[in-house]
């Protein structure tokens, strides 16, 4: 079944940003992103995503010595733009509550930023559970999940428009009713930091 064309023009982006990073994790990603669109907008083979999986955990456990820069707001938003991530504000916002503004064991122990469980449905790039939670080799992979998280719902949306995202993650992905409340009291005073790391001109 061919791809709409906005769910092409759409992984089109991802692959761009991702021929910024090494060779080998392009290969990589953009093989689980492909595939994590099929996933979403067509089937769930389990065996598929399973041995995905195997290989994002065999990637990881060969590239487990990688320096990786160290965490800051500065370098997460660095990198959910260099991986094309959509709706920064709100991405940013769900960061720093899932992780008690980046203090909380999941965080420290896990490198989980966005209080991921480890997906059944869709490919992703974690290692193991820890806590409950998924866990990662370093706070980037978690970033990427969050990608590939992301990717994999905009392609079930109706309409690919942050407030069909925001209503989502309200029903699916928190446990609060007020989860959307808290985001945009947590970035309340940031939009002109993240337009700006985005070079987006408040636009979300």
């Amino acid at each position: 079944m061919p791809m709409n064309k906005n769910l092409k023009k759409h992984l089109m982006r991802k692959f761009e940003a991702l021929k910024r990073l090494k060779r080998k994790k392009i290969m990589l990603y953009s093989l689980i992103i492909s595939i994590s669109y099929g996933i979403g907008h067509y089937f769930s083979p389990v065996a598929a995503v399973k041995a995905t999986e195997a290989h994002v955990k065999n990637f990881a456990s060969a590239n487990e010595n990688t320096q990786v820069e160290e965490f800051s707001e500065e370098a997460l938003l660095s990198f959910m733009k260099e991986l094309k991530i959509k709706y920064p504000e709100t991405v940013l916002a769900q960061a720093r509550l899932e992780s008690g503004n980046f203090t909380s064991d999941i965080f420290k122990e896990n490198h989980n930023l966005f209080g991921m469980k480890v997906a059944e449905k869709r490919p992703t790039s974690a290692i193991g559970i820890n806590r409950g939670h998924a866990q990662y080799s370093n706070w980037k992979e978690s970033v990427v999940d969050y990608a590939l998280f992301q990717s994999y719902i905009i392609a079930k949306l109706p309409k690919n428009n942050i407030d069909e995202y925001r209503n989502y993650i309200q029903k699916f992905y928190s446990e609060t009713s007020d989860y959307l409340t808290r985001i945009d009291r947590t970035v309340k005073f940031d939009k002109s930091k993240i337009a700006l790391a985005y070079q987006m001109n408040n636009v979300f």
